[in-house]
C-alpha cells in the first residue's frame, strides 16, 4: 500500500483533554496492526522524531510518556489541528495547523528539547535502555539527596516503589485507591485493615490500608495526599516504611523532557 493511501486521523487540540496524554480514535484502531503497546515515535513535520508511550486503557489506545514534550516542542495550544499517520510500523507522521488553518511554520523548524537533534529513526532498544537508565540515575541522586538531607535511608527500611498509572489516581466511584505490591502487604500488612499515616515533607495524611483476599488497598488518605502532593500519573512515589503505622513517601517527578533521544 503507497504511503499516500495510509489512513490518517486528526485531532484538535484541547489542553483539558490531551495536555498530558493523547486518545487515538477508537475507529483507527484497525489500522494500528494489532499494536496496544509499546514505544512508538512521531514524526514532526520537521523531521525530528520525538519518543512516545502507547498503552492500552479500558479498550482505549493512548500516547503518554513523550507526548507532553511533543506538545511543548511544537508550542501547541488550544484549537490547534493536528493531522496523524501511521507509517505501519512503529512512527505516527505529524502535521501541525495553527489557527491561521495553515500549516505551522514554526513546527518545520522544532527540535526535541534536551535532546542530541537526531533526525534519524530511533532504535526501539536503545530508547528503553536509555530510560531505564536514566530512571535509574534519578532514583540514585534522589536516594543521595535523601541522605544528606537527613532522611531516614531506604537501604534499612522496608519499601517498595510504583510508577503511578491512571488508575492509581483517578476515582471511579469508589474513592481513590492504590494497589500495594502484595510481596509488601503479605508480611507488612497483615490485618483485614490497618490505619497508617502518610509522610511527605512536613505534611501528614492519616489513611488506611483495606486487606482483601487478593489484593490490598491505600484508601482514605491517599486521595488527599495527591491533591496536595500534586503527584501525577507517570510520576514515581517509593513508600518507605519508617514504623509499623507511617509510610514516608519520596516522589520522583515524571520529566519529560528527560526522555530518551529527545
Amino acid at each position: 500500500m503507497s504511503t499516500s493511501k495510509k489512513p490518517t486521523f486528526f485531532k484538535i487540540f484541547l489542553p483539558e483533554q490531551s495536555a498530558r496524554r493523547m486518545r487515538i480514535p477508537p475507529a483507527y484502531r484497525k489500522h494500528m496492526k494489532g499494536k496496544s503497546s509499546g514505544y512508538f515515535y512521531l514524526k514532526g513535520p520537521s523531521g525530528y522524531y520525538w519518543p512516545v508511550k502507547l498503552i492500552e486503557e479500558s479498550s482505549n489506545l493512548f500516547l503518554t510518556r513523550g507526548w507532553p514534550a511533543f506538545v511543548k516542542d511544537h508550542d501547541i495550544h488550544h484549537g490547534h489541528f493536528l493531522l496523524f499517520k501511521f507509517d505501519g510500523e512503529t512512527t505516527l507522521k505529524v502535521k501541525v495547523f495553527s489557527h491561521t488553518a495553515c500549516e505551522d511554520k514554526a513546527a518545520f523548524s522544532a527540535k526535541p528539547s534536551g535532546g542530541d537533534g537526531n533526525n534519524n529513526p530511533p532504535n526501539p532498544v536503545k530508547a528503553l535502555v536509555a530510560k531505564v537508565k536514566k530512571e535509574e540515575d534519578a532514583w540514585d541522586r534522589l536516594v543521595k539527596a535523601m541522605v544528606q538531607a537527613g532522611a531516614p535511608s531506604t537501604a534499612t527500611n522496608p519499601h517498595f516503589a510504583l510508577q503511578l498509572k491512571a488508575y492509581s489516581v483517578q476515582d471511579r466511584g469508589r474513592g481513590k485507591t492504590l494497589v500495594i505490591p502484595s510481596s509488601f502487604a503479605k508480611i507488612h500488612f497483615v490485618k483485614p485493615k490497618t490505619p497508617i499515616v502518610l509522610q511527605w515533607e512536613d505534611k501528614e495524611w492519616p489513611a488506611t490500608v483495606n486487606k482483601s483476599l487478593e489484593r490490598s488497598y491505600l484508601r482514605g488518605g491517599w486521595g488527599n495526599f495527591l491533591k496536595e502532593s500534586k503527584v501525577q500519573e507517570g510520576d514515581t512515589c517509593k513508600f518507605e516504611l519508617l514504623e509499623p503505622s507511617v509510610l514516608r513517601v519520596h516522589i520522583l517527578k515524571l520529566i519529560e523532557e528527560e526522555y530518551p533521544d529527545q
